[in-house]
Protein backbone atom coordinates (compact mmCIF):
# COMPACT_ATOMS: atom_id res chain seq x y z
CA UNK A 1 0.00 0.00 0.00
CA UNK A 2 2.79 2.38 0.87
CA UNK A 3 4.45 1.67 -2.43
CA UNK A 4 1.19 2.39 -4.25
CA UNK A 5 0.76 5.65 -2.42
CA UNK A 6 4.33 6.63 -3.21
CA UNK A 7 3.83 5.77 -6.85
CA UNK A 8 0.65 7.84 -6.96
CA UNK A 9 2.45 10.74 -5.32
CA UNK A 10 5.27 10.52 -7.87
CA UNK A 11 2.79 10.42 -10.74
CA UNK A 12 0.93 13.36 -9.27
CA UNK A 13 4.17 15.29 -8.84
CA UNK A 14 5.25 14.57 -12.42
CA UNK A 15 1.83 15.53 -13.73
CA UNK A 16 1.84 18.74 -11.68
CA UNK A 17 5.34 19.60 -12.92
CA UNK A 18 4.24 18.92 -16.50
CA UNK A 19 1.18 21.12 -16.08
CA UNK A 20 3.28 23.82 -14.45
CA UNK A 21 5.81 23.70 -17.28
CA UNK A 22 3.01 23.86 -19.84
CA UNK A 23 1.48 26.80 -18.00
CA UNK A 24 4.84 28.57 -17.92
CA UNK A 25 5.33 27.95 -21.64
CA UNK A 26 1.82 29.17 -22.48
CA UNK A 27 2.37 32.23 -20.31
CA UNK A 28 5.68 32.97 -22.06
CA UNK A 29 4.02 32.53 -25.47
CA UNK A 30 1.17 34.82 -24.41
CA UNK A 31 3.62 37.42 -23.10
CA UNK A 32 5.62 37.27 -26.35
CA UNK A 33 2.42 37.61 -28.37
CA UNK A 34 1.35 40.60 -26.27
CA UNK A 35 4.72 42.21 -26.72
CA UNK A 36 4.59 41.64 -30.47
CA UNK A 37 1.07 43.06 -30.63
CA UNK A 38 2.14 46.06 -28.59
CA UNK A 39 5.16 46.60 -30.85
CA UNK A 40 2.99 46.39 -33.98
CA UNK A 41 0.49 48.82 -32.49
CA UNK A 42 3.25 51.23 -31.54
CA UNK A 43 4.72 50.98 -35.04
CA UNK A 44 1.29 51.55 -36.59
CA UNK A 45 0.69 54.50 -34.28
CA UNK A 46 4.13 55.92 -35.12
CA UNK A 47 3.47 55.49 -38.85
CA UNK A 48 0.10 57.22 -38.52
CA UNK A 49 1.72 60.07 -36.62
CA UNK A 50 4.42 60.36 -39.29
CA UNK A 51 1.76 60.40 -42.02
CA UNK A 52 -0.16 63.13 -40.20
CA UNK A 53 3.06 65.10 -39.71
CA UNK A 54 4.00 64.75 -43.40
CA UNK A 55 0.51 65.88 -44.40
CA UNK A 56 0.74 68.89 -42.07
CA UNK A 57 4.16 69.77 -43.43
CA UNK A 58 2.86 69.51 -47.02
CA UNK A 59 -0.06 71.80 -46.16
CA UNK A 60 2.26 74.29 -44.46
CA UNK A 61 4.61 74.26 -47.45
CA UNK A 62 1.65 74.81 -49.79
CA UNK A 63 0.42 77.72 -47.71
CA UNK A 64 3.93 79.19 -47.67
CA UNK A 65 4.20 78.90 -51.47
CA UNK A 66 0.79 80.51 -51.93
CA UNK A 67 1.67 83.28 -49.50
CA UNK A 68 4.96 83.81 -51.35
CA UNK A 69 3.20 83.98 -54.71
CA UNK A 70 0.63 86.39 -53.28
CA UNK A 71 3.39 88.59 -51.91
CA UNK A 72 5.16 88.60 -55.28
CA UNK A 73 1.92 89.46 -57.07
CA UNK A 74 1.19 92.28 -54.63
CA UNK A 75 4.71 93.63 -55.12
CA UNK A 76 4.31 93.46 -58.90
CA UNK A 77 0.93 95.18 -58.76
CA UNK A 78 2.37 97.92 -56.54
CA UNK A 79 5.33 98.39 -58.89
CA UNK A 80 3.13 98.55 -62.00
CA UNK A 81 0.80 100.98 -60.23
CA UNK A 82 3.71 103.33 -59.49
CA UNK A 83 5.03 103.02 -63.05
CA UNK A 84 1.61 103.77 -64.51
CA UNK A 85 1.06 106.74 -62.22
CA UNK A 86 4.47 108.14 -63.14
CA UNK A 87 3.65 107.71 -66.85
CA UNK A 88 0.32 109.49 -66.43
CA UNK A 89 1.97 112.36 -64.56
CA UNK A 90 4.58 112.63 -67.31
CA UNK A 91 1.87 112.70 -69.98
CA UNK A 92 -0.01 115.45 -68.16
CA UNK A 93 3.03 117.73 -68.42
CA UNK A 94 3.77 117.12 -72.09
CA UNK A 95 1.38 119.75 -73.43
CA UNK A 96 4.02 122.36 -72.55
CA UNK A 97 6.98 120.22 -73.62
CA UNK A 98 8.77 121.72 -76.68
CA UNK A 99 9.71 118.31 -78.12
CA UNK A 100 6.11 117.12 -78.01
CA UNK A 101 4.78 120.34 -79.53
CA UNK A 102 7.31 120.13 -82.38
CA UNK A 103 6.07 116.65 -83.33
CA UNK A 104 2.39 117.59 -83.01
CA UNK A 105 2.07 118.67 -86.67
CA UNK A 106 3.30 115.28 -87.94
CA UNK A 107 0.95 113.46 -85.58
CA UNK A 108 -1.98 115.52 -86.84
CA UNK A 109 -1.02 114.84 -90.47
CA UNK A 110 -0.90 111.11 -89.81
CA UNK A 111 -4.23 111.16 -87.97
CA UNK A 112 -5.96 113.04 -90.80
CA UNK A 113 -4.47 110.52 -93.23
CA UNK A 114 -6.62 107.79 -91.70
CA UNK A 115 -9.78 109.74 -92.60
CA UNK A 116 -11.24 109.99 -96.07
CA UNK A 117 -11.16 113.41 -97.72
CA UNK A 118 -13.82 115.70 -96.35
CA UNK A 119 -14.74 117.91 -93.39
CA UNK A 120 -13.38 116.87 -90.02
CA UNK A 121 -13.15 118.14 -86.48
CA UNK A 122 -10.17 118.21 -84.13
CA UNK A 123 -10.80 118.38 -80.39
CA UNK A 124 -7.98 119.30 -78.01
CA UNK A 125 -7.09 121.00 -74.74
CA UNK A 126 -6.73 124.82 -74.84
CA UNK A 127 -2.94 124.61 -74.48
CA UNK A 128 -2.67 122.75 -77.81
CA UNK A 129 -4.90 125.03 -79.87
CA UNK A 130 -2.14 127.32 -81.14
CA UNK A 131 0.26 124.60 -82.36
CA UNK A 132 -2.61 122.64 -83.95
CA UNK A 133 -3.95 125.74 -85.74
CA UNK A 134 -0.47 126.31 -87.15
CA UNK A 135 -0.27 122.68 -88.19
CA UNK A 136 -3.64 122.87 -89.99
CA UNK A 137 -2.52 125.99 -91.83
CA UNK A 138 0.65 124.24 -92.96
CA UNK A 139 -1.42 121.29 -94.14
CA UNK A 140 -3.83 123.65 -95.93
CA UNK A 141 -6.80 121.89 -94.41
CA UNK A 142 -9.42 124.62 -94.24
CA UNK A 143 -12.11 121.93 -94.06
CA UNK A 144 -10.96 120.90 -90.59
CA UNK A 145 -12.52 122.61 -87.60
CA UNK A 146 -10.73 122.99 -84.27
CA UNK A 147 -12.64 122.82 -81.00
CA UNK A 148 -11.29 123.38 -77.49
CA UNK A 149 -12.23 120.82 -74.88
CA UNK A 150 -10.65 121.55 -71.47
CA UNK A 151 -11.65 118.18 -70.01
CA UNK A 152 -9.81 116.28 -72.73
CA UNK A 153 -6.54 114.54 -71.86
CA UNK A 154 -3.25 115.68 -73.40
CA UNK A 155 -3.35 115.05 -77.14
CA UNK A 156 -6.22 115.40 -79.57
CA UNK A 157 -9.09 113.51 -81.21
CA UNK A 158 -9.84 113.79 -84.93
CA UNK A 159 -13.33 112.86 -86.18
CA UNK A 160 -14.83 112.94 -89.63
CA UNK A 161 -17.95 115.12 -89.54
CA UNK A 162 -19.94 112.46 -91.35
CA UNK A 163 -18.99 110.07 -88.56
CA UNK A 164 -17.29 107.46 -90.73
CA UNK A 165 -14.05 107.44 -88.68
CA UNK A 166 -12.36 108.78 -85.59
CA UNK A 167 -8.70 108.81 -84.53
CA UNK A 168 -7.94 109.05 -80.83
CA UNK A 169 -4.48 110.59 -80.48
CA UNK A 170 -4.74 111.34 -76.77
CA UNK A 171 -1.58 110.27 -75.00
CA UNK A 172 -3.60 108.61 -72.24
CA UNK A 173 -5.37 106.44 -74.84
CA UNK A 174 -2.02 105.52 -76.35
CA UNK A 175 -0.73 104.55 -72.92
CA UNK A 176 -3.80 102.35 -72.44
CA UNK A 177 -3.21 100.58 -75.76
CA UNK A 178 0.50 100.12 -75.07
CA UNK A 179 0.17 99.24 -71.38
CA UNK A 180 0.37 95.41 -71.70
CA UNK A 181 3.69 95.74 -73.53
CA UNK A 182 4.95 98.48 -71.20
CA UNK A 183 3.97 96.43 -68.13
CA UNK A 184 6.03 93.47 -69.36
CA UNK A 185 8.95 95.81 -70.00
CA UNK A 186 8.65 97.29 -66.51
CA UNK A 187 8.59 93.83 -64.89
CA UNK A 188 11.57 92.67 -66.96
CA UNK A 189 13.52 95.77 -65.91
CA UNK A 190 12.57 95.20 -62.26
CA UNK A 191 13.74 91.57 -62.43
CA UNK A 192 16.99 92.57 -64.12
CA UNK A 193 17.76 95.16 -61.45
CA UNK A 194 16.72 92.95 -58.55
CA UNK A 195 13.88 95.16 -57.35
CA UNK A 196 11.78 93.94 -54.45
CA UNK A 197 8.62 95.82 -53.63
CA UNK A 198 9.80 98.71 -55.77
CA UNK A 199 13.12 99.19 -53.94
CA UNK A 200 16.33 98.41 -55.76
CA UNK A 201 18.95 96.28 -54.05
CA UNK A 202 21.96 98.20 -55.27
Amino acid sequence: MEELIAALEREASVEAETKLERARREAAELLAACREELTLRMEDDLERREQVLRAQMALAAGRARRAGRSEVLRARDALLGRVRMAAQEHIAGLETDPDYLVGLAEELREALGFLAEGPAEVRCRPALVAPLVEALEDLKRGDVQLREEPSLETGFVVRALDGHAEVDARLGARLERMWPELALLALATAAERGWVGGAARE
